[in-house]
């Protein structure tokens, strides 16, 4: 008769590959400590979770993290001397992070249990593939909103995965994903207007991009990027750029696509300019019809 041998969480843990969360905060005691929960709560252990508190002026947030970190040994607390901005806070827990998968998370949102579970069985089924999300789902004080129609980028060509990218993208909730670690050359967020299309775009170039309908992602609506007029404010454009803030920021994240040497190695120069003046049109035009449609 054979035994069943019982494999505990850490021998578990032992056997998978080591997962980053990088998970920035900024004066969000209770949406801090519901993300926490829900990490913990995470059925994937080999976890590595970094924590940058990006000079929080409520004290509460330190007592939160100081009191999770004690609990659990996979907690890194860092705390900015200085408030460093919303994008450069994501590049610092990113650039803490040793694992071969990373995914960044917000303080105001959570994932289900399985999220990261799900998500790493993918990627390592699929070496092709550089990111895996589950379904983004938008919320408002507690209350559901909507779920995000979801997309693949699963294109042979670099180029084709690029422009497959912008003719779907919305929302952007495959942004929170777990993606293969160490693909970039420098810093993979820009501080500037629509960063996270950028991202996601060099993503898209370096590899396939796909989502599992099995877990969920539940996104806050709220936010800097989550209004014209806040995204205004953030980047504090000047009049001419408020007025044209569509074609502004099409031609923002458009240039920022092959900022990275890793990136701009997978396509030549002369495709990368001609896909360049492309995404910008097709950019203006996607955010130029939902702004018009948000009028009428």
């Amino acid at each position: 008769m054979n035994e069943e041998i019982e494999i505990t969480a850490s021998e578990q843990a032992y056997r998978d590959p080591l997962v980053t969360i990088g998970l920035p905060t900024f004066n969000r005691p209770a949406g801090l400590q519901k993300a926490l929960e829900y990490i913990l709560k995470q059925t994937y252990r080999n976890l590595e979770i970094i924590i940058s508190d990006n000079c929080s002026t409520d004290e509460e947030v330190q007592k939160i993290i100081a009191d999770y970190a004690s609990k659990d040994r996979r907690i890194k607390n860092f705390r900015q001397s200085v408030n460093i901005g919303l994008e450069e806070n994501f590049n610092f827990v990113f650039s803490k992070s040793t694992a071969q998968y990373f995914i960044w998370m917000s303080d105001d949102d959570y994932f289900d249990n399985n999220y990261i579970a799900e998500c790493v069985r993918f990627l390592e089924k699929h070496t092709d593939y550089v990111l895996c999300s589950g379904v983004a789902k938008y919320y408002s004080e507690n209350n559901f909103l909507f779920e995000e129609k979801m997309f693949r980028v699963n294109n042979k060509k670099p180029v084709s995965r690029l422009f497959k990218y912008f003719s779907n993208v919305n929302k952007n909730g495959n942004f929170y994903g777990v993606f293969r670690n160490k693909l970039f050359s420098g810093k993979p967020m820009g501080v500037q207007v629509g960063c996270d299309w950028s991202f996601m775009a060099k993503l898209s170039i370096l590899g396939k991009l796909t989502f599992i309908n099995t877990a969920a992602y539940h996104r806050s609506a709220e936010g800097n990027s989550g209004t014209r007029k806040r995204m205004v404010k953030k980047f504090k454009v000047n009049r001419f750029q408020n007025i044209f803030f569509e074609t502004y920021s099409a031609y923002v994240i458009s240039a920022n696509i092959f900022n990275d040497p890793a990136v701009r190695y997978k396509i030549n120069l002369l495709t990368r300019n001609l896909a360049v003046v492309v995404i910008f049109f097709q950019i203006n035009w996607k955010l130029f019809f939902k702004f018009v449609r948000k009028i009428f």
